[in-house]
């Protein structure tokens, strides 16, 4: 019997906080002003036709991963994995410069990185250090 009252008072507490207080006219006001909210929110909204929709680009854009190939129909990913004068050795294949790969051609090999270059994007790739107590003498 006392978890009923205490629930009953509970809700008389939070209902007594809901409505607004004050005058009836004041009570009035409010209920016309949500009625005229409702019945705009109730309209039929008017949207963008279908050629109209294909005309739209996208606001996203796609974050790509290191040595990530864009528009490529597969996630190709290019991993370097040693250089050897104007060799190099990529994703277990070994090309010289200038050689192609896919849609890129490399166009420099330094100590450490290689660039690749497509029509419209260039990509460098870098070593990376496998294990640090090996050296190279």
């Amino acid at each position: 019997m006392k978890r009923i009252l205490l629930n009953l008072s509970v809700i008389t507490c939070l209902m007594a906080n809901i409505v607004p207080k004050g005058s009836v006219e004041d009570k009035t006001y409010l209920i016309k002003k949500y009625q005229d909210m409702f019945q705009k929110i109730s309209q039929k909204r008017v949207g963008l036709d279908e050629s109209e929709i294909s005309l739209v680009k996208t606001p996203f854009i796609k974050l790509m991963k290191k040595g990530e190939v864009k528009g490529a129909k597969k996630k190709r990913v290019f991993l370097l994995e040693a250089i050897f004068g104007n060799k190099v050795m990529i994703n277990g294949s070994w090309y010289s410069l200038y050689q192609s790969i896919d849609n890129y051609k490399i166009v420099s090999i330094s100590g450490d990185s290689v660039f690749l270059k497509g029509k419209e994007i260039k990509i460098k790739l870098t070593l990376r250090k496998r294990n640090a107590n090996i050296t190279i003498k």
